[in-house]
């Protein structure tokens, strides 16, 4: 990392301009939305809409997720169709969820912040909540014309989502650093987690803070594992983490609800589950310090119950997380493992007690490196449950 002056302060006026948002509401019970605060718009769509076109977007990603399973992160190479296919299902997404004047004052708002790039907050109920990422906004008159990748909403906007009844968090502390939880089985996601520690190495020696990266198997010894004993860790003072790592599974038994996903996690290298169901009964014993969540674990939103107003995503804001990232569909460890990397050396890259990093943005930032560099689009799987320029900040917050 650079000490350079004029590098922190580029490094400040970029967050300051990556902060500036507009919110898109949906409001309950009554078939209007209003975007940007001010105009409002007659909603067009409804619960089945959203299942179906997340469940077609879910279909193309779990085909793309087994190629980047088998030929690696790097699809430069490799001829595919999936932005062809998800363009196609992301269109009519676009023109099925929003008028057309609806989609012209989208249009007005990103001319009206043309120097910067516009943020989208959705609040809604869960289950009004498409995978606003693969939206494509681009015209196209014919299916073999070339897709044009940064029309979809996930490689244009930095996007967030917030939901009725749950506190916004405007920003989260690092405070005493990550806590991470693994699956001692994913090769690649030990190695994310040591990178990470090393890189708040760097953060803790360039801020003179005391920071640094603590996983489960340091915590809680193993006569005392269960799910249990760690969630009354998370509700208790001496958890002072900004940030909870997750790189595990997220499982759904055959045949069950959404509350019966679980996190499949070892410590110790003993397998336990940490299933949805017991985090709802918690909630009201949940994170006192609200920290950020990164739930890098294969299915973490619970695809396959999308009407459900109950997933992972939910579960931790209800438990009082900060934010969320979750992913979409199952993610292979390699692509995960790499993603988590470039998103992490991101945000804490050049840390500034004066200038908080802007969570979205690096979100958005991260998808389009691996588009650009990789010919990879699996970075649209990830999905921010937050506002959209939510802020981490390398100081205490009171």
């Amino acid at each position: 990392m650079t000490n350079s002056l004029n590098a922190t302060i580029e490094s400040k006026a970029r967050r300051e301009i990556a902060r500036r948002t507009s919110d898109v509401i949906l409001l309950p019970d009554i078939k209007i939305m209003i975007i940007g605060g001010t105009m409002r718009f007659f909603r067009t769509f409804e619960e089945g809409d959203v299942q179906d076109y997340n469940q077609q977007f879910v279909r193309v990603l779990k085909e793309l997720r087994l190629d980047v399973q088998e030929k690696g992160v790097d699809l430069s190479n490799y001829s595919h169709d999936y932005l062809l296919r998800l363009r196609g299902i992301g269109r009519a997404a676009y023109l099925s969820f929003f008028s057309a004047q609806a989609r012209t004052h989208i249009v007005k708002l990103e001319k009206d912040k043309a120097a910067t790039r516009l943020g989208l907050t959705f609040t809604a109920d869960p289950s009004l909540s498409p995978f606003w990422e693969m939206l494509f906004a681009g015209d196209f008159e014919d299916d073999a014309d070339p897709v044009d990748p940064e029309q979809f909403w996930g490689f244009r906007y930095s996007l967030g989502r917030s939901f009725w009844e749950i506190e916004r968090c405007e920003r989260v502390s690092l405070q005493e650093g990550i806590f991470s939880i693994i699956h001692h089985e994913l090769e690649f996601s030990k190695k994310e987690v040591e990178a990470l520690a090393l890189k708040l190495v760097e953060v803790s020696r360039y801020l003179n803070l005391n920071v640094a990266l603590h996983i489960l198997d340091q915590i809680i010894p193993v006569e005392q594992l269960s799910p249990n004993a760690l969630l009354k860790f998370f509700h208790g003072k001496e958890f002072e983490y900004g940030m909870v790592h997750f790189a595990c599974h997220c499982k759904n038994p055959a045949n069950a609800g959404a509350t019966q996903a679980y996190l499949c996690l070892t410590a110790h290298e003993q397998e336990m589950e940490m299933t949805l169901e017991k985090l709802m009964a918690r909630r009201d014993r949940g994170f006192v310090n609200r920290p950020f969540v990164f739930l890098n674990a294969c299915a973490s939103a619970t695809p396959d119950h999308l009407l459900e107003t109950l997933s992972f995503p939910t579960g931790m804001l209800n438990f009082g997380a900060g934010g969320v990232i979750a992913t979409a569909c199952a993610v292979p460890d390699n692509f995960a493992s790499a993603f988590a990397d470039e998103f992490y050396c991101r945000l804490l890259d050049q840390p500034s007690v004066d200038a908080p990093v802007d969570i979205g943005d690096t979100l958005l930032q991260t998808r389009l490196h691996f588009l650009r560099r990789y010919n990879n689009p699996l970075g649209l799987a990830y999905g921010l449950y937050a506002v959209s320029n939510q802020q981490l900040s390398f100081e205490r917050l009171e």
